[in-house]
């Protein structure tokens, strides 16, 4: 089997300098490199790239954007688990996605190029990508959230193939998924699963 640790997916030429785009990124690759300053809304930069080791050791999906040897931008796809509720749907099959990229290296592309990178790789043709609206992770705040809830939406739905569900969990403010071509879960799963868990949380009662 071929080895794809850290996978280069495309090389972006930014004002700031080169930056590398890898995909399914182990940990031990992710521990040899920096992170750099600007992040802080979705991972805490004190811990530096261990979030990011971890949940390669957990088997989640790591995409990096990488400028001398530090990491300026990453996605994770991780399995959509949620302790004590068991579903009829599998949830290994459903991808949250979580993404960041520093402050300084923002608008060049590097974002958008690691969702193309993730999209495209022949994993998740049978998988189920899930982007949450939290604006808890956001780096925004009041009414500039649900501005920028317009901004994320865009780019995956107007070139990644994602769609946005009729429902969300509480706290967000929309659910948008790409289900795979080879996906067993359908729309209709997806809308029904959150609906039951959203109700859960909201009765604190899980009627599974």
């Amino acid at each position: 089997m071929q080895d794809r640790s850290c996978e280069l997916y495309k090389r972006l030429d930014t004002p700031q300098g080169p930056v590398e785009i890898r995909r399914t990124c182990d940990a031990d690759s992710i521990r040899r490199l920096r992170l750099a300053q600007g992040f802080g809304y979705f991972i805490n930069p004190v811990m530096g790239v261990e979030p990011l080791a971890k949940a390669a050791e957990r088997g989640d999906y790591v995409a990096l954007g990488i400028h001398d040897n530090e990491i300026v931008g990453f996605l994770v796809a991780y399995r959509w688990t949620l302790e004590g509720l068991p579903s009829r749907i599998a949830f290994e099959d459903i991808y949250d996605i979580a993404t960041e990229v520093s402050r300084k290296w923002r608008k060049m592309g590097i974002g958008s190029t690691l969702l193309e990178a993730t999209v495209k790789d022949p994993f998740f043709d049978d998988k189920v990508l899930m982007i949450r609206g939290n604006p808890d992770y956001w780096d925004c705040y009041g009414e500039q959230c649900k501005v920028y809830s317009m901004f994320i939406m865009e780019i995956p739905t107007m070139y990644y193939g994602f769609e946005k569900l009729p429902v969300s969990m509480p706290g967000d403010l929309f659910t948008i998924v790409r289900i795979g071509p080879k996906a067993r879960v359908r729309k209709e799963d997806l809308v029904s699963l959150i609906l039951r868990l959203a109700r859960s949380i909201e009765s604190e009662f899980y009627p599974f």
